[in-house]
């Protein structure tokens, strides 16, 4: 992956920095998207790990070419709120080696080491009030989120993958059903009060 971007808007720069620190320290870690709100974020969507479209756009973006994006939009475009108020990242946010051709799954030692990272992640994010944890193994930092910043709204949502989507109706419906919108524009609603 490119070490330095030139030209990163000020919303995004200090963001890529710190995907820059991992890099040197973990490999392949995408780049934050300048599309989105960067660090005047109010919600944060963590996902799982980078999938294949990461390595070729290098960044973790919805505009990747994936289903997983595609629904990660669909659900995001719902929320009563701007792309510029949220930021896409992933729990373990470096790329992990394909086994038997399908996307590696995190280690214990992956998932420990990405929780001592998040507490940097946060500083950088100083208006974030939510984060959707997407799937089970972001839903696993939810410990380490509260221990770093107490006061965020922590809220559970399936993962957005069409595989996972396809295999449990129910988790398609509690995705784009009404209930989780509501619980994130509620929790964005008590925070600004």
């Amino acid at each position: 992956m490119t070490e330095e971007w030139v030209g990163d808007p000020t919303h995004i720069a200090p963001l890529n920095r710190y995907a820059a620190a991992l890099r040197a320290r973990h490999g392949d870690v995408p780049r934050f998207d300048s599309l989105d709100g960067g660090i005047d974020a109010r919600v944060l969507v963590l996902l799982e790990t980078p999938g294949p479209a990461s390595a070729s756009t290098e960044t973790t973006s919805r505009d990747n070419p994936t289903g997983t994006a595609r629904n990660l939009t669909r659900f995001l475009d719902e929320l009563p709120l701007s792309r510029r108020d949220t930021v896409i990242w992933n729990a373990v946010p470096w790329g992990l080696p394909r086994r038997e051709g399908k996307l590696g799954r995190p280690t214990r030692k992956d998932i420990e080491m990405a929780a001592q990272d998040l507490p940097a992640l946060l500083a950088l994010l100083p208006r974030l009030q939510v984060v959707a944890l997407a799937g089970r193994v972001a839903q696993s930092f939810r410990t380490a989120l509260a221990a770093a910043k107490p006061e965020l709204r922590l809220i559970a949502i399936p993962h957005p993958s069409p595989t996972h989507l396809a295999a449990s109706p129910a988790a398609r419906e509690n995705l784009f059903g009404g209930r989780l919108r509501r619980e994130i524009a509620v929790a964005l609603a008590d925070d600004a009060s």
